[in-house]
């Protein structure tokens, strides 16, 4: 297949290298990345803003082409699948991203953002993530966050991730999938398993200081340990990272809203 690698942890990321090296062995892989960290972009786009594409010759980002733009992990999406520097692709595969996209993250996640644009575009999206905070092997007293096995992971089963997209609908002159897949494995060597799950509802709670500047400005910094709160029953996707499975959901690309028919005339004019 021909696959378009990005992510938000910015093209520097070993996330992204360990994606490189191993679907570079079976798959024409095309890299296009964010010059620098942009985590927490979303799915924003860069407007009325020109951006810089800049190729690299790295040995860390085996492909048949890898490019740094200075834009957004969506802007990438947009560039690799619609830019002249690319070929059309098959799948976008976005990550892995350092850090967990559980729940309620994926409505912030920059590499979840990337994903479902390529959703958006008619492309199969994947985000990849690794949750460092949920099981680790009891004996294994390293820091490792084990990108290579996501990859192989994800490599191995690539067919099947694409499956869970979904259906691809057309819209007019365009098509869409039904959905993209947000991945998340525990930091482990060799996973206990897989389990199909849905997302759940997820808090952070660090308290936000605003300060006043001598010169009248306010900025604002996050203070305290990080401090989060997640919900959900037996499916929950952070269940099954702190038990020390990989965590696969199919999450809806499009907008979806709650049917309000019967309620048309319950307004006061």
């Amino acid at each position: 297949m021909r696959i378009l690698l990005v992510n938000d942890d910015g093209i520097n990321a070993p996330g992204i290298s360990a994606l490189a090296k191993i679907f570079s062995r079976e798959h024409e892989v095309y890299i296009v990345a964010p010059s620098s960290n942009r985590s927490g972009a979303s799915i924003s786009i860069t407007v009325g803003v020109p951006l810089s594409l800049e190729k690299k010759e790295s040995a860390e980002l085996p492909s048949k082409a890898a490019y740094g733009l200075s834009g957004s992990p969506v802007d990438c999406s947009l560039c690799g699948i619609n830019g002249e520097h690319v070929p059309e692709v098959d799948v976008v595969i976005s990550g892995i991203n350092d850090g967990p996209n559980i729940g309620t993250d994926v409505i912030f996640s920059g590499t979840c953002g990337a994903a479902r644009y390529a959703s958006m575009m008619g492309i199969p999206g994947i985000a990849l993530s690794v949750d460092c905070n949920s099981y680790r092997d009891p004996e294994d007293k390293s820091n490792d966050l084990y990108y290579d096995s996501l990859a192989d992971f994800a490599c191995r089963n690539l067919d099947r991730l694409i499956a869970l997209c979904g259906e691809r609908k057309k819209l007019d002159d365009r098509y869409v999938y039904e959905c993209f897949v947000n991945v998340n494995s525990p930091c482990l060597k060799k996973y206990k398993g897989v389990k199909l799950t849905s997302p759940c509802v997820r808090r952070y709670f660090d308290e936000i200081l605003l300060e006043k500047g001598s010169d009248g400005s306010m900025t604002s910094r996050c203070i305290g340990e990080l401090k989060c709160f997640s919900q959900g029953d037996e499916t929950a996707d952070y269940r099954a990272t702190e038990s020390g499975y990989v965590s696969v959901s199919s999450v809806y690309t499009e907008v979806m809203a709650m049917d309000l028919r019967g309620m048309e005339n319950s307004f006061i004019l």
